[in-house]
């Protein structure tokens, strides 16, 4: 990342990666250690999927919650509540009393999100061109931590049991959080301002159709990615290749999202190098964005036709593709807004791109009552609705260019 924002920027990277990590090595350990907590908990597969789908609508409600002046003027305080609202379930979920408790827990949980707003502005704070590389180090977190927790959470559990592993992961989700706070920069966190240049109160971001075409181009690639994660396994079983097919795609998929979250933030990176004006920049971001859904469109249609396990795996690390634009779309609110708007425009795109993750566990079911093939068919499309909305949004005037001509002397 050369240069731009030198050790403060490493830091940055690291401590938001340490975050991303450690709360997702959590947060899957529900699914890793669910059939130890079963019995003892009273977790029939109804109540699963109810906890699933309550995960989700947590997500959505964490951008729906973040999108105020609390979050946008105490980023340090909103990424402590963030932390906690993981955290503290994590410590109750073991002890709770009825399954129904569990489900209630897990929507909290799902509100560690608030966090990824906060740290989408403070990589623009200290990034321009490198934004989706340091974005993509960070968002890799998620699946980094989902490949810990679900391998090291039941060898754990083995040893000091599922709750004493529930509670040291809780412990290191309070721990992690605490070097958090007390360890980021103050000039690295995000600043708002409600009144803009010449005491002109800063504009809404809802009224901006960009905002609202932006925020949609990524609805796509949230319901692929979270909705593609849990059928992967269903999926390649089904395909007549065993059950160690479902195995291999699974793990393929998930090094695939590792793996393609950082290659395409710096892809954009490179592609960006040397650009520091908001319009070049989002050019370059937007392009990447409409190759990543292009890709993904592409590999739906190979894993469509598959006829052997190597051609399919294949296309599945293709279709993963999809994760590199998470990259490139966080990299927007500090690029395409003024910099005292990009938190709160963080949190605006994210209440709609993550309306996905609220139907997500609705529209699984509703997948698996399609044919195998018309699943990958549906997720061409989707991805070919990302890539023509990317597109869209391309053309549009961005916020920053409308305010800086509304402020500049005739």
């Amino acid at each position: 990342m050369g240069n731009q924002g030198g050790g403060r920027g490493y830091l940055v990277v690291g401590l938001d990666l340490l975050f991303m990590g450690v709360n997702f090595s959590a947060l899957t350990l529900f699914a890793a250690l669910k059939s130890l907590m079963a019995s003892e908990l009273g977790l029939t597969g109804s109540i699963a999927w109810w906890a699933a789908a309550t995960y989700s609508a947590g997500i959505f409600a964490a951008f729906f919650a973040g999108h105020s002046r609390f979050s946008e003027e105490r980023p340090r305080a909103t990424v402590l509540v963030a932390a906690l609202l993981a955290a503290v379930p994590q410590f109750l979920i073991p002890f709770s009393l009825s399954p129904y408790e569990v489900v209630a827990l897990r929507f909290v949980q799902g509100m560690v999100m608030m966090c990824v707003p906060i740290f989408s502005a403070q990589v623009g704070r200290v990034y321009a061109g490198a934004r989706p590389l340091a974005l993509g180090i960070i968002l890799a977190g998620i699946f980094i931590g989902g490949f810990v927790g679900s391998s090291v959470g039941p060898a754990l559990s083995s040893v000091i049991g599922w709750r004493g592993t529930y509670l040291l992961f809780g412990a290191l989700m309070i721990a992690v959080a605490l070097i958090w706070v007390f360890t980021t920069p103050k000039e690295t966190l995000p600043v708002v301002k409600h009144v803009g240049p010449a005491g002109v109160r800063a504009p809404s971001v809802w009224r901006d159709k960009f905002t609202i075409v932006w925020g949609f181009s990524f609805f796509p690639a949230i319901w692929i990615i979270f909705t593609l994660a849990p059928l992967i396994h269903f999926i390649a079983s089904s395909m007549g290749w065993g059950h160690g097919a479902g195995r291999a795609a699974s793990q393929t998929l998930e090094a695939s999202y590792i793996a393609w979250s950082v290659i395409i933030g710096a892809s954009a990176y490179a592609l960006a190098r040397g650009s520091r004006e908001p319009r070049k920049l989002f050019n370059s971001f937007s392009k990447v964005q409409v190759i990543c859904f292009s890709l993904a469109a592409v590999g739906s249609f190979i894993a469509y036709a598959s006829s052997n396990l190597s051609t399919f795996l294949a296309s599945v690390a293709l279709v993963a593709i999809i994760q590199g634009t998470g990259p490139t779309f966080w990299s927007v609110p500090s690029t395409a807004y003024p910099r005292e708007l990009a938190t709160r425009a963080g949190y605006a795109l994210g209440l709609i791109s993550n309306a996905a993750a609220l139907i997500g566990p609705v529209t699984t079911v509703l997948m698996t009552s399609l044919t195998i093939r018309g699943m990958w068919l549906l997720t061409a499309g989707l991805a070919i609705a990302g890539a023509l909305l990317t597109a869209v949004a391309s053309r549009m005037e961005l916020p920053i260019e409308r305010v800086s001509k509304s402020t500049t002397p005739q």
